[in-house]
């Protein structure tokens, strides 16, 4: 499996694009640390995000945005077939594209609630506390459990 592949007009490219403002040789993609990462080695230069790239190397989300020279957008398809990033799987969408998602993004939502349920259960039994006890005690054991989850979901991921 190659770990760079390369992208232009020319003949000894891993993707060819036959577009005259496509280099001979324009782009590189490689992975490091498990990301995408674009290198621009044209001279017509490329464009990610409405920011134009002349000999710049990026780190690129699957599916991004790349336009060579401005005009042509990136095959994500022949990158993926080509190069492929661990943790990332296609999805449908109704609009009939492959969509990708990253594993890490995931794992962050799930951090992300797991932080927020415990917090709100003890938010909930201090407004609570006077006025409805019942349910104040309810949301503080809610609290008390997801936070427990939590605890031992970390400790057997790092170990």
């Amino acid at each position: 499996m190659k770990s760079v592949i390369t992208i232009g007009r020319g003949s000894h490219c891993d993707i060819i694009i036959s577009h005259d403002k496509v280099s001979r040789e324009h782009a590189r993609v490689s992975i490091v640390g498990g990301h995408y990462v674009y290198e621009d080695v044209g001279k017509n230069g490329s464009v990610i995000g409405g920011r134009i790239l002349n000999g710049q190397k990026v780190t690129v989300a699957p599916g991004t945005e790349i336009l060579l020279a401005g005009k042509v957008p990136l095959p994500w398809q022949q990158i993926y077939s080509l190069l492929p990033l661990k943790g990332v799987r296609p999805l449908d969408n109704d609009t009939g594209y492959q969509v990708y998602a990253s594993q890490q993004s995931i794992e962050v939502g799930w951090a992300i609630l797991a932080f927020i349920i415990p917090i709100t259960g003890w938010i909930m039994y201090f407004v609570w506390q006077d006025d409805y006890p019942r349910k104040a005690s309810q949301a503080n054991v809610i609290a008390w459990v997801s936070f427990a989850i939590n605890l031992i979901s970390i400790l057997m991921y790092m170990y």
